[in-house]
């Protein structure tokens, strides 16, 4: 099997052009077929990602079931992993934008996670976990940022829509979000959590042979400097969008994870549904939302990703009005199809909105779009304990109303930037 190399982009810039999009923009219709490579680079994102959804929410219930130890020893191992994780995307990022080739960050990902099942799988004790195996999986897990730059960057290089292959890339994210973990739960109860590091380990195996086969060696980030009249006008307010961007996604995302955290106890202790609930809203959620990424593309043929933003906060509202006042099965059912459809656009856009403030540095900006993700669920979890201990679930609901409208906020003001980018280009 042969790999493409590192080949220009098939549509050819002018030679005074700025080589990347710096704003949002419509997706067109006359570009570059999805290709086999392509396909491949797919299929290794849902594999280190689905190996990733393996372990990262069943690390928890083993560290209290297997090793017997007290709950707050998960959180100094949850956020030790939280922090190097964010450092470990930064840094990926910053050298994927100096043109370090990308054969190898993979590797150190994919190995990395075949480290740590393995020595999980015979030596499982808590103070390994914390001096070792957090170190790994700080390595694993920033594996999902260099992948979504990885494939943009090489869809700019074949020419292909840029908007269809990141909400492919997300997709893959999801679908791999939606099984692994129930997979991984599913493998404790019928067999003992050491099968389950058991078959991490196996699956990290086919990860580092699609690894081996798909990634051609000598791939790197094009090079993609402005003009120094161009970089002198683009930094401050490029930068500027750039981080309103990233703030935009982190209270969505925020706002959506402590939703989706109290929704199952809200369900079942406030409400008083069946408990079969909080599972039948996850699946109608999960399969809302696979379904839109997928369809966000023809949309973007005639919206920007900065519209499609708002029509996601905007609908995220009464979503969340209507779920916070769930009392019935067909309430329910209306609730998470909203909530899939909402976060399907976000999820489907987002990425593609906040690299459009690049300025030929795809990983840092990559880098921060997954950190404010990151941080956004992190600070949703910890606020929905807190605000549910002192009011309800119902009112940690409630307040993702509050949220939400403060990313839109954020979104609005954000415009400015296009507009600033836009007369600097023109210069």
């Amino acid at each position: 099997m042969t790999y493409p190399k590192n080949t220009p982009p098939k549509k050819a810039h002018p030679t005074n052009a700025h080589p990347t999009k710096t704003q949002p923009e419509k997706e067109t219709q006359d570009s570059t077929p999805v290709n086999s490579q392509a396909y491949l680079i797919l299929l290794l994102l849902f594999t280190g990602v689905f190996c990733n959804a393996m372990i990262v929410p069943f690390m928890g219930f083993f560290i209290i079931d297997e090793l017997g130890r007290d709950p707050w020893e998960i959180s100094i191992y949850v956020g030790l992993v939280s922090v190097l994780t964010l450092l470990m995307n930064r840094q990926f990022g910053e050298r994927f934008d100096k043109g370090a080739r990308v054969r190898p960050l993979i590797a150190i990902s994919a190995f990395a996670f075949l480290t740590a099942t393995a020595t999980l799988s015979l030596y499982p004790a808590y103070w390994v976990i914390i001096g070792f195996i957090s170190i790994c999986f700080s390595f694993s897990n920033a594996s999902t940022s260099l992948m979504y730059s990885f494939g943009r960057a090489y869809a700019e290089q074949q020419g292909m829509a840029i908007t269809t292959y990141n909400s492919y890339l997300r997709s893959m994210t999801s679908l791999g979000w939606m099984i692994a973990p129930a997979l991984s739960f599913f493998i404790a109860g019928q067999w003992g959590n050491s099968f389950v590091f058991y078959t991490a380990a196996s699956l990290a195996v086919l990860w580092v042979v699609l690894w081996f086969c798909v990634v051609p060696s000598d791939f790197t980030a094009a090079a993609k400097e402005p003009s120094s009249q161009q970089a002198s006008s683009q930094s401050r307010s490029l930068n500027h969008g750039l981080y309103l961007a990233s703030a935009a996604c982190l209270f969505i995302a925020g706002a959506h994870i402590l939703t989706s955290a109290a929704l199952p106890l809200y369900f079942t202790q406030e409400a008083k549904l069946p408990t079969y609930a909080p599972g039948l809203a996850f699946s109608i959620k999960c399969l809302t939302e696979v379904a839109v990424i997928l369809l966000i593309p023809y949309a973007m043929q005639k919206f920007s990703a900065r519209t499609a933003l708002y029509a996601a906060t905007l609908i995220a509202m009464p979503t969340f009005y209507i779920l916070s006042q769930v009392n019935s099965i067909p309430q329910l059912v209306a609730g998470a199809a909203l909530e899939g459809l909402y976060y399907g656009i976000f999820a489907g856009v987002s990425i593609t909105f906040v690299q459009s403030f690049a300025n030929g540095r795809l990983g840092r900006a990559t880098s921060l779009y997954m950190n404010s993700l990151f941080l956004g669920g992190m600070l949703g979890n910890v606020s929905m304990g807190l605000i549910a201990s002192a009011y309800s679930y119902q009112t940690a609901i409630q307040l993702s109303l509050v949220i939400i409208t403060v990313a839109l906020v954020i979104l609005i003001a954000s415009r400015r930037s296009d507009r600033a980018l836009e007369n600097s280009l023109s210069v």
